[in-house]
């Protein structure tokens, strides 16, 4: 059997494990009643070392700083490393794998109740970002599909910072953000999410960030991207994420 197969197998297993199974009637609650949900354990042990040994070499490869404001969501500010793609492809086995894997498509469904499908916009289907320095942060915006998959490598404890939070049900419009208005009239959320697991968050409809870090420490993630029926058939401006990862973008421009 090959590396690759076994990795495929692990990953349909574990999706289909006993305990896996067991917890999917917590998380479909979570994420009707919060649009959040926190999946514990979201590898076995063996497969979340393998990522992180894989996912820090590729940072340390191939790391691009980036400190700059998105227009598109009223110039909120991005300060952190990140890693597009092609690296990600190019350098891990584990990370790709899993957004090819049916299984955990169709564990991800299980939890939203509707179908779950591959991003049409290949630079934004997985990346990873680390931040790392003091002020590092990833301010407020939305997502330009509906869902982010968020699996955590490294984090600081929440007093540091590097929690996610987010308003629900907060609508984007490009052209006029209203982002302090937003957060203003909230409920704003906080979840500081734990090594392991991986936070699935409707992210097209929820305002969002990660709190800024308050001293040099790690908030090491990968970042999977999937859509609704219906983002594959509407309009989809990637402005933002074209300045984040210019590079991946301009790989995959027509």
């Amino acid at each position: 059997m090959t590396v690759a197969v076994s990795i495929d197998e692990s990953i349909h297993r574990h999706f289909n494990s006993t305990r896996m199974q067991a917890i999917l009637p917590g998380l479909r609650r979570s994420y009707s009643e919060t649009d959040f949900v926190e999946i514990p354990a979201f590898l076995p042990d063996v497969l979340f070392d393998m990522a992180r040994v894989e996912l820090e070499e590729v940072f340390d490869r191939n790391a691009r700083r980036r400190d700059l404001t998105i227009a598109q969501s009223g110039n909120t500010p991005r300060k952190y490393s990140n890693v597009d793609r092609e690296a990600l492809i190019a350098g891990s086995r584990l990370v790709p794998a899993v957004f090819r894997s049916p299984a955990l498509y169709s564990f991800l469904e299980q939890i939203v109740g509707e179908h779950v499908h591959p991003i049409p916009y290949l630079p934004e289907e997985f990346i990873a970002a680390r931040l790392h320095q003091a002020g590092d942060v990833h301010g407020w915006h939305w997502d330009d599909y509906t869902w982010a998959l968020v699996w955590i490598f490294k984090i600081p404890d929440v007093e540091i910072g590097g929690s996610v939070e987010y308003v629900k049900d907060a609508p984007w419009d490009a052209t006029n953000p209203r982002i302090a208005e937003l957060v203003a009239q909230g409920p704003v959320e906080l979840r500081h999410p734990s090594i392991g697991s991986a936070y699935l968050l409707r992210a097209g409809t929820a305002l969002h960030r990660v709190t800024p870090l308050r001293a040099d420490a790690e908030r090491m993630i990968v970042c999977y991207s999937f859509a609704t029926t219906e983002d594959l058939s509407r309009p989809v401006d990637h402005s933002s994420m074209e300045a984040l990862y210019p590079e991946s973008h301009e790989t995959h421009r027509t």
